[in-house]
């Protein structure tokens, strides 16, 4: 029901403005802001009559389910996101020691928070802003200003930068990402976004005329994601001929070992590249698809 999201939406908005949310996230300080930011959200569902598994459903669908009216509620959509960050920071904000640490260990949850202030903190605005204006001026990675940014979290759940940045080392160095699912996960959420705006901001850079000076790495990803934007764009059929015209090198490519590899792609120019990467690409999803739906054949042939 259009409805009960609009007012699902909107009462979260409300209450995540107001004085008395504020409070309770501050007063609760053994626990961290994202779960008792569930636990609301659980609650207006609840007072909506609808399972939060299907209320979030609903949300993330709502342009295929309500395609004759969903102006406003992908406005409210976005203004609940918006407001689930600054809500979020705020309350960071609000918590902060009045003292930095500089030499105790991490704790968990303190390493867990800082990978998701990150994340948050990459959606921001102001934060795009200076990352982009790196970008112009240099045309590469704008490495230094996500450092910035690690610092600016850090202190805000009260460590010092340089301590912070040491334990998070000393933190990598132990192994504890690998055998604690809930850091690895937190862990690799964090590396990929920072990696999938970066590459973003420069692409749109790259869009715009301008000239970037990266190494092979960064490179390469770029063209993987210049390949996916192109994809996107293509109709089932012109998908159809790029497979037909390139699955053959492409299969020849995966076989190669690693420097052989990069001594194909090397010979490549650009156009060329791209379309190799838009084939694996292609090919790829197709066999994920194929096993998904094996399980479905299984089920129904027991039946």
């Amino acid at each position: 029901d259009r409805s009960l999201v609009e007012k699902f939406l909107q009462s979260c908005i409300d209450s995540l403005k107001s004085d008395a949310t504020r409070k309770m996230l501050k007063n609760c300080s053994s626990v961290r802001p994202g779960v008792k930011l569930v636990e609301l959200q659980q609650g207006i569902w609840d007072d909506v009559g609808v399972s939060a598994e299907d209320g979030r459903r609903a949300i993330g669908m709502i342009e295929r389910l309500y395609l004759d009216d969903q102006e406003a509620l992908l406005a409210l959509r976005n203004e609940f996101s918006n407001s689930m960050d600054m809500t979020y920071l705020q309350c960071l904000n609000d918590r902060r020691p009045k003292s930095l640490e500089k030499k105790a260990k991490m704790p968990k949850n303190t390493v867990l928070e800082f990978l998701d202030a990150c994340n948050v903190k990459l959606d921001m605005p102001e934060i795009r802003e200076r990352l982009s204006q790196h970008i112009s001026e240099t045309g590469s990675m704008p490495e230094s200003l996500i450092n910035e940014v690690h610092g600016e979290v850090m202190e805000l759940l009260g460590f010092d930068r340089v301590h912070g940045q040491r334990c998070f080392e000393q933190l990598g160095s132990t192994q504890q990402y690998a055998n604690d699912r809930e850091l690895a996960m937190s862990f690799a959420r964090w590396r990929g976004k920072t990696s999938n705006v970066c590459l973003m901001l420069l692409n749109d850079y790259r869009k715009g005329g301008g000239e970037l000076h990266v190494d092979e790495e960064v490179g390469n990803k770029l063209v993987k994601v210049q390949a996916k934007e192109g994809l996107d764009a293509m109709s089932l059929e012109e998908r159809t001929a790029l497979l037909e015209k390139h699955a053959k090198k492409v299969n020849i490519f995966r076989g190669l070992p690693d420097d052989g590899r990069k001594r194909y792609l090397d010979r490549l120019g650009g156009q060329e590249k791209l379309e190799l990467t838009q084939t694996e690409i292609l090919m790829v999803t197709l066999v994920q698809n194929h096993q998904q739906k094996k399980p479905q054949a299984s089920d129904g042939q027991s039946e």
